[in-house]
């Protein structure tokens, strides 16, 4: 049967509806805030937080009413997906795709309204997508992974890594070659024979993240699955802003936890008993130079999330002009980048600064692995290395002084000079 395309970008929830997934959310956060320093020294993965995050309907903030979602817009849902990395980064960064995901599916115009239904009704029921799109010793972006034909039959074979998520996940999302040397991508359960899932990813931050090893052995795709390189928001082939929208998840997680550090960091200094001989007080937390601190942290995490909080709108915006298979003009989506850049080297050089400076709060007993405030760091370091900044500011300084569009494709392998 053929579907009717719904225009779904510019939705929003009332505020009752928003009240009540607080309300829902909010528990569900505090407990894996709670439970996150026993995890990150366990080591080992823990999917009953994701499963417990699907149950309140945090993977369906975006999807709409009419497929079982909450409708929420943009704006509305990313400050759950902040205040998510704020009870632990890692569920944030393994949900990444997954939220970039509906995110194309939500811009899809009225031409793929037949992949739009089917996925927003998978994604209505709860369903999770993680994503198989990096290839490690790729020079050229050109994916080594295959999809052929062998007896009427579409088969996956290859390896990926970095495959953020899709230990949490139901479905993958997955960057291949045709048997026309043209990139595909397509979708796959991951019940399926032939996928095996490694949780190998050897960071010393994000370690949560089921960001391991996927092996595809003959895995046999069902030709529905099959779409368009460029699934969406990682390559930036299909839209515009794609490669925008990714790193605004980054900085979304990085704003969540800056806002842990100074939460944690507050509670520690509410709970010190103990103070130095030349400390400036009694008592910890009425030391002026303590309360100094911990004063201009709170500044800088105030001004993170505004500068985030400008940024989800504009997105709006081109998801829109997307959907309507009308892009923006290429100036406006050149703003929008250099917006997204210019966020970055404000909000990842202090979120680093915010996690180190907590240190300056207390003594050896703020190292103490109980308290893990160290994954903080940890955490925000992998994350601010995923797009090294360097790169970035030189990017900006070209559009700034040059008029060079910035960059809208992000690949690893070679440059592109």
């Amino acid at each position: 049967m053929t579907q009717t395309f719904v225009p779904l970008t510019a939705q929003a929830a009332d505020e009752d509806t928003v009240q009540q997934l607080w309300d829902q959310l909010t528990p569900v956060f505090d407990d894996i805030a709670a439970t996150a320093p026993q995890r990150d020294a366990a080591g080992t993965t823990d999917t009953s937080p994701v499963e417990e995050l699907r149950a309140a309907g945090f993977t369906r903030l975006r999807v709409p009413r009419q497929y079982g979602g909450h409708g929420l817009s943009l704006p509305q849902a990313y400050e759950f997906f902040v205040a998510l990395a704020a009870a632990d980064s890692n569920f944030a960064q393994a949900l990444r795709a997954h939220w970039s995901f509906i995110e194309d599916v939500l811009s899809r115009t009225d031409e793929q309204a037949e992949f739009q239904h089917r996925w927003l009704t998978r994604l209505g029921a709860g369903e999770i997508i993680g994503n198989a799109i990096t290839e490690r010793g790729n020079a050229h972006g050109e994916a080594t992974t295959r999809l052929s034909q062998r007896n009427g039959q579409w088969l996956l074979n290859g390896t990926k890594f970095y495959s953020t998520g899709t230990g949490y996940a139901d479905w993958i999302a997955v960057a291949a070659t045709g048997e026309d040397g043209e990139p595909v991508s397509l979708t796959v359960p991951v019940s399926a024979p032939g996928i095996e899932i490694l949780d190998d990813w050897d960071g010393f931050g994000q370690r949560l993240t089921a960001s391991g090893t996927t092996h595809f052995r003959n895995v046999v795709v069902d030709e529905s699955e099959l779409f368009p390189a460029g699934y969406g928001l990682d390559s930036g082939e299909r839209t515009a802003d794609g490669q925008a929208a990714w790193q605004t998840v980054h900085l979304a997680t990085l704003v969540g936890i800056a806002q842990a550090v100074l939460r944690d960091g507050t509670e520690y200094v509410r709970s010190r008993t103990r103070t130095f001989s030349h400390g400036a007080a009694d008592v910890v937390r009425h030391d002026p130079q303590v309360l100094q601190l911990l004063g201009e942290l709170s500044a800088q995490v105030q001004g993170i999330e505004t500068i985030f909080r400008a940024i989800p709108p504009l997105l709006v915006d081109h998801f829109a002009a997307d959907a309507r298979d009308q892009p923006l003009p290429e100036a406006d989506i050149d703003a929008l980048y250099a917006q997204v850049y210019q966020a970055q080297q404000i909000i990842a050089p202090l979120t680093l600064e915010i996690v180190t400076k907590i240190f300056e709060v207390g003594g050896a007993s703020a190292t103490s692995q109980s308290r893990a405030l160290d994954r903080h760091w940890r955490n925000a370091r992998v994350l601010a290395s995923h797009n090294p900044l360097i790169y970035r500011a030189r990017i900006l300084g070209d559009y700034l002084v040059n008029g060079k569009s910035p960059e809208r494709k992000y690949t690893v392998g070679q440059a592109n000079v």
